[in-house]
């Protein structure tokens, strides 16, 4: 027993010596697993924090990616006369039927409705006067169009009844517009919209004003654009402050001419140093050419949309595609069409289609833009400063 029990005693004074020996060679060696696992606690919680969550992660996309909006213009539309009469034989769907495939095919799609739509009021004392029934706006809806310029030299064909009318039918068929209004208040109001969490301000003024359709605090009008343009200028801000992106439509110009005039280009450049992400025109029933200005793009007239007419050159127009973001135009491209002698909008190819785009090829270089043409389309050449 006293034997073995040295024996354990030297054996536990063995384990002591060498476990004193490791200790006085590496001191630091029990420190160093403590450090290892304190590291790698934090390793695995930096991991975590650094992952952002579901909401973090889009919200910082959101802020890191700039905002992209397509658009899609169209010049005037006209629901009397023969393209009244083209309603009445094969409904309200038939003037855009050969269209609306390419209508729908963006964010926001806007045009300029030329006439008012209704049945009351008193023909104004002009030459060309112009009403549709309101029941044909379902058309418009029908064809992808979601907002309406009522600045024009048209709207009050009839009267303020007949504008009334005009309004309602529009809200009716959830149509957006503006430039219009029963008093100078109503008639600067933006349309306003949102699409897939963009919002939108769609502003409308007109340059050609007639008799009778300067808006007051009680009469009914529409909104227009005279020097010094700050009605224009003050919209544009305004808007800018509350939407991510503004679009102005214009009416103004000379009818028949192909290439804008001194005060076009003046307000057209006016309106994108306030802030408007796209100027959109017509009036001319022709079309006129393209300007990129400050990286933004002008499009001076667009023709006639759907529109009766009596000339190769008043049936020739163009459907203008862009893709903007908050800064400049990203891409841009017309989409030749000819309007049938009873207004209605056919997309051309081939020679048809290379008429009218090198007119307008050739209006556009002349204003410093270049486009390429390919595949029956203009491509326009987007040089960002």
């Amino acid at each position: 027993m006293l034997v073995g029990l040295l024996i354990i005693a030297l054996f536990l004074s063995v384990v002591i010596l060498i476990y004193s020996q490791i200790s006085s060679e590496s001191p630091a060696l029990g420190e160093h697993v403590k450090k290892m696992g304190k590291e790698t606690a934090q390793v695995e919680k930096n991991s975590i924090s650094s992952t952002p969550t579901a909401s973090t992660s889009a919200s910082e996309v959101a802020t890191s990616i700039p905002k992209k909006l397509t658009v899609i213009a169209v010049g005037d539309i006209l629901l009397d006369r023969q393209v009244g009469g083209m309603i009445k034989k094969y409904g309200v769907d038939e003037p855009f039927s050969d269209v609306t495939n390419i209508l729908s095919d963006a964010d926001v799609t806007v045009a300029n409705l030329e006439c008012a739509l209704s049945t009351r009021g008193a023909r104004a004392d002009k030459e060309y006067t112009f009403r549709g029934n309101p029941e044909w706006a379902i058309g418009i809806k029908n064809a992808g169009i979601d907002a309406i310029s009522l600045a024009n030299n048209h709207s009050l064909d009839f009267g303020a009844e007949a504008l009334e009318d005009t309004i309602g039918t529009l809200d009716k068929y959830g149509i957006y517009h503006a430039g219009a209004g029963m008093n100078s208040s109503e008639a600067l109001l933006p349309a306003t919209m949102e699409t897939d969490g963009k919002k939108v301000s769609f502003l409308a003024f007109s340059y050609i004003i007639p008799n009778g359709f300067l808006p007051s605090p009680t009469r009914a009008g529409i909104a227009y654009a005279r020097s010094p343009f700050a009605l224009v200028t003050n919209g544009i801000k305004d808007a800018k402050e509350n939407s991510d992106f503004v679009i102005l439509s214009f009416h103004w110009g000379m009818e028949y001419k192909d290439y804008p005039i001194k005060s076009q280009v003046e307000l057209a450049r006016l309106a994108i140093d306030a802030g408007a992400d796209l100027v959109v025109a017509h009036h001319p029933h022709v079309i006129q050419g393209i300007e990129i200005y400050k990286s933004k793009l002008i499009a001076y007239s667009l023709g006639d949309f759907v529109f009766d007419h009596y000339s190769r050159k008043t049936g020739e127009a163009f459907i203008l595609r862009c893709e903007i973001d908050e800064e400049k135009t990203l891409k841009a491209k017309a989409t030749p069409v000819y309007l049938t002698s009873n207004g209605k909008p056919q997309v051309v190819v081939g020679n048809e289609a290379n008429i009218i785009l090198k007119r307008l090829e050739k209006i556009s270089k002349d204003l410093g833009t270049n486009m390429k043409i390919e595949n029956n389309e203009a491509i326009i050449e987007i040089e960002n400063n």
